[in-house]
């Protein structure tokens, strides 16, 4: 898909972005650059996956900071034209020494969310369009969103917008660009360093990450609240589908609440909708919002998504699993990292999981202050058929039972040896050999 029809299909979802854009009569946009896709899959594929040819698909705004999208064509260049009485219509060449200036939010100030950004070009911006970005406490591109100026052609404009943003609080920044018609470069630009806060009582999303594009069954792990209160995390398309799931928060390390879960979609929920923009949301059981983050779904059958296979116990015995995942070349890792999280709670397989869950975890009798949440993949590498997987300290955090051991290696290896690269595995933990060793 085009990048100017991203832009486009921007506009119509600002509802669901949080951006609300103080003019209406909206303009087409602009065409920008997008990266090139990636042609082919992974060279360790799944039973199940196969090599699938990029297809462009609808992407919803906020636009994403996301590699592999299809490759736009540029617009020709403008070009002026005449009007049959004579009269000369508005010039689309690019304005010399435009200049934006942003008038809100100040150096150094303190946002909550949504953000009030306002300010003024020197000339109209071509189409009138131009972009907001918002990069949160991580340098992370935490909303990407663009806006329709207020004004004539050849005369100055004014612009103001309200933009909701994800990612995490901190020193951050927002940016107002303007992009070229004709090859996509940023013409003119504005920056101001702000803090920001995001929601009351600064709750944040870590999992998944701002505008990341991702699947279902979806991994969240989410800093908000009090320990031991009751939370509801929904998914929330932009086409209206919602599915909710109410939750129990846990203490994180940092003291404050932590909900850490893989959300499904079960029985009595609607079908996946096709890919699209969307909205995870953790909230109170009355409504109000704790954390607010921007992603991008793909439906089960898009081509930007591929098969895998995970695999869970049920009575005792391994059983596999096959998940959808964003296609990637590290569909080895990608294969490991959805393991970890587990698998939806209450799914209709009956699936459980050997490998310590973050309640476990953070109730460790061993634990000390260098261990996190919840299990990690430190590395993976394949060296002559041998994979090497790596995993941080807390998959010491389990009882300790032969059993269970056994278990734990067990959905390893069978995750990875679906593989044809791999004919055996080898498990470590913080670099050392670990116990689940025979």
């Amino acid at each position: 898909m085009s990048t100017w029809k991203r832009w486009s299909i921007a506009v119509v979802s600002a509802a669901l972005c949080g951006c609300t854009v103080l003019r209406a009569n909206p303009t087409p946009l602009p065409w920008l650059p997008t990266e090139a896709p990636l042609t082919s899959a992974a060279p360790q594929s799944a039973p199940t996956a196969t090599a699938t040819p990029w297809a462009a698909s609808a992407t919803p705004a906020p636009a994403t900071a996301i590699a592999q999208m299809p490759t736009a064509t540029p617009t020709a260049p403008p070009r002026e034209t005449a009007t049959p009485d004579h009269a000369q219509a508005p010039s689309t060449a690019l304005p010399s020494g435009q200049v934006i200036a942003l008038e809100v939010p100040t150096a150094g100030q303190v946002i909550d969310n949504p953000i009030m950004v306002r300010g003024r070009t020197q000339h109209y911006p071509f189409e009138g369009t131009l972009v907001i970005r918002v990069y949160d406490g991580r340098d992370q591109l935490s909303a990407e969103v663009p806006i329709l100026a207020e004004g004539e052609y050849g005369k100055a404009a004014t612009f103001a917008a309200s933009i909701t943003y994800g990612g995490i609080p901190g020193p951050g920044r927002v940016e107002i660009l303007e992009f070229s018609p004709r090859d996509g470069s940023v013409t003119a630009s504005a920056v101001q360093s702000v803090i920001l806060t995001g929601l009351p009582g600064g709750g944040y999303l870590e999992v998944p990450e701002p505008l990341a594009t991702a699947t279902f069954p979806l991994g969240i792990l989410a800093h908000v609240g009090i320990p031991g209160q009751q939370v509801r995390a929904s998914v929330i398309w932009a086409d209206g589908t919602r599915t909710s799931s109410a939750h129990t928060l846990l203490q994180g390390t940092d003291g404050r609440g932590l909900l850490a879960v893989s959300l499904g979609l079960g029985p009595s929920d609607p079908p996946h909708p096709p890919t699209q923009e969307a909205v995870v949301e953790i909230a109170t059981l009355e409504g109000s919002p704790l954390a607010w983050q921007p992603v991008r779904l793909l439906h089960p059958q898009d081509p930007a998504a591929m098969a895998t296979n995970v695999f869970w116990i049920r009575d005792g015995k391994i059983i596999s699993e096959t998940v959808r995942i964003p296609r990637t070349q590290a569909i080895g890792r990608a294969s490991l990292e959805r393991l970890l999280w587990g698998p939806v709670p209450g799914n209709v397989g009956g699936f459980t999981s050997a490998i310590p869950s973050p309640a476990q975890v953070l109730s460790y009798p061993g634990r000390d202050n260098s261990w996190g949440e919840r299990v990690v993949l430190r590395r993976l590498a394949i060296v002559n058929g041998v994979a090497q997987a790596d995993f941080s300290i807390e998959l010491n955090g389990h009882s300790g039972g032969a059993e269970q051991v056994v278990q734990i290696r067990q959905q390893i290896e069978a995750t990875l040896r679906q593989f044809r690269t791999v004919s055996d595995v080898l498990i470590t933990i913080n670099g050392q050999p670990a116990l689940l060793e025979p």
